[in-house]
Formats: structure tokens, C-alpha cells, sequence
């Protein structure tokens, strides 16, 4: 019975909590989602202040704030206004944004965004001359800001020249409103395609600046030298001022005298000759090694000099014989160098030339690699031994004269020289160079009629000196070239002002970058002459995209594979070391389309224009 009675309450229960639920109704409503009805801002400029107004409804009618979920250091939100100023180091470069919203019934959403600031390129021109002291750093004039651009392909094809200027800060330039992405950089020592926002324009020279004097002074010197070696015909005798950018003297001494006297002659009015405190007299004997010819040093000395502006100078010096150095040297002519001039470098197999050996001192310098492309343009090589001599003022590695008239043959065997040795007066801590040039000649088409041009390919390796030395190429020519999709070595017509080009990378040894140079046609004298244009273009990659070139001219196109101790194309291209190294393949005539269209340029022509055309002849 009272189990029953418990059974009946029960059931009682549960049938009125089940009426309950089914009479009851829930008061509970979801959050409203807010809808952003704002646009973010992408574009911004380094150094420039960056708005974005954020705007959202509430679809329930009520209020909606903001949040800064991530951004970029620095940046702000008051109210619903993101602001930011992009700094140095966040141009370029990709800077994310998240902003939630909040209605008034708690409902979010979220909304991302990037923002890539057009940046300043910040190029720092100091160029460091070696001096008896150390490097001497000297910022660049402000006036080299005048061939310093930036070009940048736009995505609807066209160009933007963005210009350089000086900074408050010496030796620093600045080009602004850069994109990201790789541009053309534009110095006065040619193109580079880079995407550093950093720059290092500046490079290594030997020797001091050149002292110059107010107004000038008419100054003049004589020299009388003693202590000659008296070998049996005319020797070279030089004296060196160990100054960038400054010629040396040369004189001739007729065997079989010991000494050597000139008249005072008028040296250079705009030097200041009171700080020029010292020369080396050098003279160069000759030493036959196999078959190549060399004038080495032989006797020298380092003088001290004490020169007097406006006024007659007269230097007396005795040379003393060098201490000696050799090279026991070997080339791989066969195996190694021919290889490099065969029908892969060229439209037709080169022609082997003529060589050039040298070994070189530079001036003050230590660790480093002089390399002749700062203000002085030039660097005071002290020739050590050479098979040729240039005007000693080129860059370090070859000192060749292109054509002279008793070239040395091209090594194309295998050879064992042996002991080449020279006098090397100078201290040991210098930069030494051993540099062999290797010269070909391929006679390119002229189109449209049976002439032909010659074109001069140089391949070169410049290594540090070593008793015991086989001096090989340093770096390979690039295999596979092509231009515009097709092959490299065929002739053709592009309707395209802008030529593509691409390559793979050299078997061996891996360049650090390597150099494009356009060549244009030129008929003008009725001899047909491919003259170089406005500048090399340096790529890091295996290809390349050139600026635009003229409509209607014909070009043949240089690639040069460039081997580097240390220098880097995209960021500083001209700070030097040992070993370095070239090898060039050159295109047949490629002729632009008189019809072919130029993009669009955006800013001042000049800088393209210039690329495109033959450069003076004084600069060829």
C-alpha cells in the first residue's frame, strides 16, 4: 500500500515538472555581429603621418567600438582612428593590422589588413683612400647626387625615375618613395638591381686625394737620378706619386749610362706640390719567362721629397737595388682557360689574341682591394712585373693595353714557367696582385650587310701572389643564355624596348653577380663599331629585365660572371678582395624594332635616355 502511494507521487511529480517546462519561455538573445563599412588605407609613405578612419554599424542599432587586436610597432588607435608614422625600418617591408569591433551587446568581428610603405633608399657614398696613416674615409661631394636614381617598373608596365639627393649628413644620400621590390639603382659606376633599402656606394682607394691648390702656380721640377741598372737597351724609368688620381712621370734611359737627368719641366699648376712628400723612382728591366716578354722591377727607392710651389724644382735621387720576390708560376692555358673562348661565348668561335701577366703593389692598402671607381676614378698601381704596361692608373688586376703593338700571345697550353722574378721595394703589409688577362676577338655580323666588327672578350683572374702558383680562371662563363626566349647566339629583331635576358650560373666556382653591357651599333664613320652605352647593369640573379633601350638601333648584349673576395651586388658591389675573376659571353646583333614601343616614364627621362645611347669616346 504505501509503495503505491510513493509510485503515485511520483508520477505527480514528473507531470508537473513537465507542464512547467512546457509552459515556460526563454528571455535569451545572441549578440549582434558588427559589419565594417570602412576600406583600409594600403598606402603610406616612410616619415609620412598614416590615417585610417574605421567605420562599423551595429545591425541591432547600437553602438560599436574599437580595438587594436596587432600592429606594427608604433602605431595608435583614439576613438576609431588608426594612426601611424612608418620609420626606416618598417618601409618596404609587409606591416600587419587587426582592428576588432565591439557592439553594444558584446557581438566582434575582426578585420586585417597590410600596409607596405613606399621607402627612402639611403645610399652612403664614403669612399676610404689608403693613406700612410690607414684609411682615410672621405664622404662623396654632394654633386654625385646628380647621376643618382632609382627606376622602378610600375605593375601597368611603366617606369618611375625616383631622383637622389643630398643629406644634411656628408657622404649620405637619400632617394625617396621607394616601393618594395627590387628596382634599378642608378650610380655613377653603372646599375644595380637591388631591393635593399641600404646602400653602400663607396669603395677602397689607394693612395690619398690629390692635394690642389687654391689658384694655380706655375711649378716645374728636374730630376737627376743615379744607380741604373745598364742593360743593353732603353729602359722605363717612373716615378710614382702615391696619390689617387695622379699620373706618373715615365722617362727613358738609353744604355749604356748609369744615370739619368731631365730638364725641370712644368708639372701640373692646380697640385699642391708643397704636401706631395714622397715618390717612388722605379726602373723597369726586362725579364724573358717562356714565351712572354716582362719588364720587372729593378733598381728603386722610396724618396722624401720637399717641393716649393711657384717655383723651380730640383730632385736628386740614387736607386738601390730591390729586394727580390718570385712567383714560381704555371698556367693551365689548355685545360683550364681555352675552354672559356670556345662557339659557347660567342655567335662565332673567338679568336685567341693576346695575354697580359702583371704583379702589383697598391699603395697603403691592407686586407682590401683598391678597386678605381670612387671619386679619383683612378688608382696608383704599382707595378710589380708586367708583360704590357697601361697608364698604371687602371684598376687593380689587368693592366692591358688592348692592340698594342707587340702583343703577348693567349696561353692556350698547359706551361710551366717558373721563377718569374721582379723587385718588390714596397712594404710587405700592402695589397699584392697577380693578375693574368686573357684576350680573344670575335668578329660579330654587321646586319643587313656582309661586314663584320670586332668585339674584344676579356676573361681575367687576379689572385694574392704565392711562391708556388698555378694561376687558373677564377670564375667560368654562364652556360644556356637566351634573350627574349630565344638563343643567346642568334640574331634576331624584338619588338620590345625592354630585353630580357637569362642564363644558368657557371659550372665550378659561383659567381657573386654578374654584368650586363649593352653595345650599340654605330655607322656614323662608315666602319662598323659596336661602342658600349651608358653603363653596366649588375644582377645578383640569373636573369634580367634591361631598362629600356632605343627603337630601331641594333645591340649586341655582354654577360660577364664576376667573381668577388667580398663584394655584394646588392648591397655594396664596389668593396673589394681578393680573388676576383671574369668571363664573358657576348650575343649576336640583336636589333630593337623600329616600331617597338617605350613604357611609359614617369619623372625625368634623362637617366634611361642615357642608358641606351653610346657613351663619349673619351670613356669607351
Amino acid at each position: 500500500m504505501q509503495s503505491r502511494q510513493l509510485l503515485a507521487l511520483a508520477s505527480a511529480l514528473v507531470s508537473l515538472a513537465l507542464l512547467t517546462a512546457c509552459g515556460s519561455s526563454s528571455s535569451h538573445t545572441s549578440p549582434s555581429l558588427p559589419v565594417f563599412t570602412s576600406v583600409p588605407v594600403t598606402a603610406a609613405t616612410q616619415g609620412v603621418a598614416y590615417t585610417y578612419q574605421l567605420a562599423a554599424v551595429d545591425p541591432a542599432g547600437g553602438s560599436v567600438t574599437f580595438s587594436l587586436a596587432s600592429s606594427p610597432t608604433g602605431a595608435t588607435l583614439s576613438g576609431n582612428s588608426v594612426s601611424w608614422t612608418p620609420t626606416a625600418a618598417q618601409s618596404r617591408i609587409s606591416n600587419s593590422f587587426a582592428v576588432t569591433a565591439t557592439t553594444t551587446s558584446g557581438g566582434t568581428a575582426q578585420q586585417s589588413w597590410t600596409v607596405t610603405p613606399g621607402g627612402t633608399i639611403t645610399v652612403s657614398w664614403i669612399n676610404n683612400y689608403w693613406t700612410a696613416t690607414g684609411a682615410v674615409p672621405v664622404p662623396a661631394d654632394p654633386s654625385v647626387a646628380t647621376n643618382l636614381s632609382a627606376l622602378v617598373t610600375n605593375p601597368d608596365g611603366s617606369i618611375t625615375v625616383q631622383k637622389g639627393s643630398a643629406t644634411s649628413t656628408p657622404g649620405v644620400f637619400s632617394i625617396p618613395n621607394v616601393p618594395a621590390g627590387s628596382y634599378w639603382l642608378q650610380t655613377g659606376s653603372g646599375n644595380f638591381w637591388t631591393s635593399s633599402s641600404t646602400f653602400d656606394a663607396g669603395s677602397d682607394i689607394a693612395g690619398p686625394p690629390e692635394p690642389t691648390l687654391a689658384s694655380p702656380q706655375n711649378t716645374s721640377a728636374g730630376f737627376n737620378m743615379s744607380g741604373l741598372d745598364a742593360v743593353g737597351q732603353v729602359t722605363v724609368v717612373k716615378v710614382v706619386f702615391p696619390v689617387a688620381g695622379y699620373p706618373t712621370l715615365g722617362f727613358g734611359a738609353v744604355p749604356p749610362a748609369t744615370t739619368l737627368s731631365f730638364p725641370a719641366a712644368p708639372l701640373n699648376p692646380n697640385v699642391d706640390w708643397s704636401k706631395m712628400d714622397s715618390a717612388f723612382f722605379l726602373q723597369y728591366v726586362p725579364q724573358s719567362l717562356g714565351l712572354l716578354n716582362n719588364l720587372v722591377i729593378g733598381p728603386s727607392v722610396n724618396a722624401s721629397l720637399s717641393l716649393t710651389d711657384g717655383t723651380v724644382n730640383t730632385i736628386t735621387e740614387q736607386l738601390q737595388p730591390s729586394p727580390q720576390a718570385f712567383v714560381d708560376l704555371s698556367v693551365p692555358g689548355a685545360s683550364q682557360w681555352a675552354p672559356l673562348f670556345t662557339a659557347n661565348a660567342a655567335p662565332v668561335t673567338p679568336t685567341p689574341y693576346s695575354s697580359a701577366l702583371s704583379v702589383s703593389a697598391q699603395a697603403y692598402v691592407t686586407g682590401r682591394l683598391a678597386s678605381g671607381t670612387g671619386i679619383s676614378g683612378s688608382v696608383p698601381s704599382l707595378t710589380l712585373a708586367a708583360t704590357t704596361f697601361g697608364d698604371d692608373s687602371g684598376t687593380a688586376g689587368c693592366a692591358v693595353q688592348e692592340f698594342n703593338s707587340n702583343p703577348q700571345p693567349a696561353i692556350l697550353i698547359d706551361v710551366t714557367f717558373g721563377d718569374l722574378l721582379y723587385g718588390d721595394p714596397f712594404p710587405p703589409s700592402w695589397t699584392r696582385v697577380l693578375s693574368l688577362c686573357q684576350l680573344f676577338t670575335a668578329a660579330l655580323p654587321v646586319p643587313n650587310s656582309n661586314a663584320t666588327a670586332n668585339f674584344t672578350l676579356v676573361d681575367s683572374a687576379s689572385v694574392a701572389p704565392a711562391e708556388n702558383i698555378s694561376l687558373g680562371p677564377v670564375v667560368s662563363i654562364v652556360q644556356n643564355p637566351t634573350i627574349n626566349g630565344a638563343s643567346f647566339f642568334t640574331a634576331a629583331t624584338l619588338n620590345t624596348t625592354q630585353v630580357p635576358l637569362s642564363w644558368s650560373a657557371p659550372s665550378g666556382a659561383a659567381p657573386y653577380g654578374y654584368s650586363v653591357r649593352a653595345y650599340v651599333l654605330d655607322m656614323a664613320t662608315g666602319v662598323p663599331t659596336y661602342n658600349i652605352t651608358g653603363g653596366g647593369f649588375s644582377v645578383a640573379q640569373t636573369s634580367i629585365t634591361l631598362p629600356p633601350l632605343a627603337a630601331g638601333n641594333t645591340y649586341v648584349f655582354a654577360i660577364t660572371a664576376e667573381a668577388d673576395g667580398t663584394a655584394n651586388i646588392q648591397t655594396a658591389p664596389l668593396r673589394s678582395s681578393l680573388p676576383t675573376g671574369t668571363a664573358t659571353v657576348v650575343s649576336a646583333p640583336i636589333t630593337i624594332s623600329s616600331g617597338a614601343l617605350t613604357p611609359a616614364i614617369h619623372g625625368d627621362h634623362r637617366p634611361i635616355t642615357r642608358l641606351s645611347q653610346p657613351l663619349p669616346a673619351a670613356t669607351h
